[in-house]
């Protein structure tokens, strides 16, 4: 069935249009969401005395089998890449939506997503995780402190491989809100702040009294969806850019938590 290009354009063009409200309702729904299942965490998780370390030898075992995994999906995102070209219809749609926020939103508006989107710049990140390493070691959780490191460092290589697997260009704006080189496929800042902020929350979930945890995870949510929204915004990359950013970095955040709790969980009973 032959795809119809105008009618692509014309629900770029609403989505777009509408993008700045519509971010605050994905920013309420997935806070709550994420601040509910939570919670149900809180409360379902049996309580143990013993909080074991995660092992070295196990959890890097285990990111290295998950870094496999991912990679070997990349095929996935191969055929997402191939739809992306000029005049391919998830192109268009990325092309209609873009250049719609860019005449439809306020400019206050892109102006507070401008500041926002910082929370994703990789050095601003990158003196986080050291921040957040030296803390954990500090206070003896060498083992957290280990699966931190390798979390956010392992995504950024991920990250960047992808892109030049993909290389593909960023949108052309020429309002001047970001000024931005590199490939756009996938978002480095969405996938870094999916990994660096969702660690932060799981950490949260481990470590905090537990009157802190359901919000720390419901503002790690918040964090991560703000600032992979801010890219759309700042018209640093397409939507379809930020959707496999998320992806990928949920997957690679994935893989780090099932594997330091597979660490924490086999050494507690060494």
């Amino acid at each position: 069935m032959p795809i119809d290009h105008a009618a692509l354009s014309a629900l770029g063009e609403r989505i777009g249009g509408q993008a700045w409200p519509e971010f605050l309702v994905i920013l309420v729904v997935l806070t709550a969401a994420t601040g509910l299942a939570a919670w149900g965490f809180e409360h379902l998780r049996r309580r143990s005395a013993s909080q074991p370390e995660p092992g070295a030898g196990l959890l890097f075992g285990g990111l290295a089998i998950g870094a496999l995994v991912v990679l070997a999906l990349a095929w996935g995102f191969a055929e997402v890449a191939a739809e992306l070209g000029d005049g391919r219809p998830m192109g268009l749609l990325d092309e209609a939506i873009s250049s719609a926020i860019g005449a439809h939103t306020p400019p206050g508006v892109l102006h507070v997503f401008s500041w926002l989107t910082h929370f994703g710049d990789a050095v601003f990140m990158g003196l986080l995780c050291l921040a957040v390493a030296a803390l954990l070691w500090l206070r003896g959780h060498k083992g957290f402190a280990v699966g931190w490191l390798a979390a956010i460092a392992g995504n950024a290589v991920l990250n960047e491989t992808l892109k030049h697997i993909f290389e593909r260009a960023r949108p052309v704006h020429d309002f001047g809100i970001a000024q931005v080189a590199g490939y756009s496929f996938p978002s480095g800042h969405s996938s870094g702040s999916m990994v660096l902020y969702g660690m932060l929350g799981y950490l949260g979930l481990r470590m905090l009294a537990p009157r802190w945890r359901v919000p720390s995870v419901m503002a790690a949510t918040a964090v991560v969806v703000t600032v992979a929204c801010s890219r759309l915004f700042v018209r640093a990359h397409f939507p379809s850019d930020v959707l496999a950013g998320l992806c990928s970095g949920g997957a690679w955040l994935a893989i780090c938590i099932a594997s330091i709790e597979y660490a924490r969980h086999h050494r507690g009973k060494a």
